[in-house]
């Protein structure tokens, strides 16, 4: 989008801002696109919206994360339901709710000195006609295992980087940063065949863990702040994601599954106990390992 100094809709852009629900109607992507940017640039201009008109890069940074596991709830409760029509309508909502940062986002970028929207358009056009020569020019690849490794090996020349080198995005989170330099680290050949020794090596880390554990109780050390626990903690995770990339599982949707069930396997105990006038607080832990395990019997058939 480009900066704009205009204090309302005037010229072309007044078709785009019509209210009028059938101006979405029976147009194709270029127009509804170019309206929705006519939105945004409305929205950000000095006499538009007063929340819309203060956000910036550095305040949009945990929208842009929010929205993003929103769309990835939204897909995940999708999958369960096997994907009937009506449960995908969620998925393009929340979809549509990470343009609006993404727009926002280069509306922003471009006001603080940046690239403009076209320039991202324009740019990340070409960058893929670049990587992928097997569609756009005389280029071969069978499958996408060899897709990959000719973007990787494309974008190195780009880069002008030892294709050893593995860059990685800061900015991920820490979970798909691990994903990210696992798969790096196996294209360059640096990876096991299979996940059998991906096991032995979770196994090697617990018992690291455990040693921590067991020196820091020996010597009267703290368990929070330890450099020594939270080293082999990290190490755990590693391989945990590890295993979960050979056995191609994605962590982030693993454990979002985990986190549901976990969630609705403790709210049942909670109403399981409430109809019994008990509380929780009332239970030692034995009896409530029973009721956990009643409860993973009960949610079952819900596949929680």
């Amino acid at each position: 989008m480009e900066n704009t100094q205009k204090t309302g809709p005037v010229g072309e852009e007044e078709l785009f801002l019509d209210s009028s629900t059938e101006k979405w109607i029976d147009h194709d992507e270029g127009v509804l696109f170019s309206r929705y940017a006519a939105i945004i640039r409305r929205l950000r201009a000095p006499d538009g919206c007063p929340w819309d008109r203060e956000q910036t890069l550095q305040s949009l940074r945990r929208f842009i994360v929010e929205e993003s596991f929103e769309v990835l709830a939204a897909i995940n409760d999708a999958v369960a339901q096997e994907e009937p029509p009506e449960s995908l309508n969620p998925v393009a909502e929340e979809l549509g709710d990470v343009l609006l940062v993404v727009m926002l986002l280069a509306d922003a970028l471009h006001r603080q000195g940046g690239p403009s929207f076209r320039d991202i358009l324009r740019e990340n056009g070409e960058k893929l006609l670049r990587r992928h020569p097997h569609v756009f020019a005389s280029g071969d690849a069978r499958d996408a295992t060899q897709v990959i490794r000719a973007w990787n090996k494309i974008k190195v020349e780009e880069e002008k980087k030892s294709p050893c080198a593995l860059e990685v995005s800061p900015g991920l989170p820490p979970l798909e940063r691990a994903q990210e330099i696992q798969k790096k680290a196996a294209s360059a050949g640096f990876d096991w065949d299979d996940p059998l020794p991906v096991m032995e090596k979770l196994r090697e880390e617990i018992q690291e863990l455990e040693e921590a554990l067991v020196r820091a109780d020996r010597e009267k050390m703290p368990l929070r702040d330890n450099p020594a626990i939270e080293s082999e903690v990290g190490d755990l995770l590693f391989s945990v994601v590890n295993l979960a990339r050979k056995t191609s599982t994605d962590p982030s949707v693993a454990l979002a599954g985990t986190n549901e069930r976990f969630l609705a396997r403790f709210s049942w105990i909670k109403e399981r106990l409430a109809r019994d006038n008990r509380a929780m607080e009332d239970c030692d832990l034995a009896s409530l390992d029973l009721l956990w395990e009643e409860a993973k019997k009960a949610l079952h058939s819900r596949d929680l």
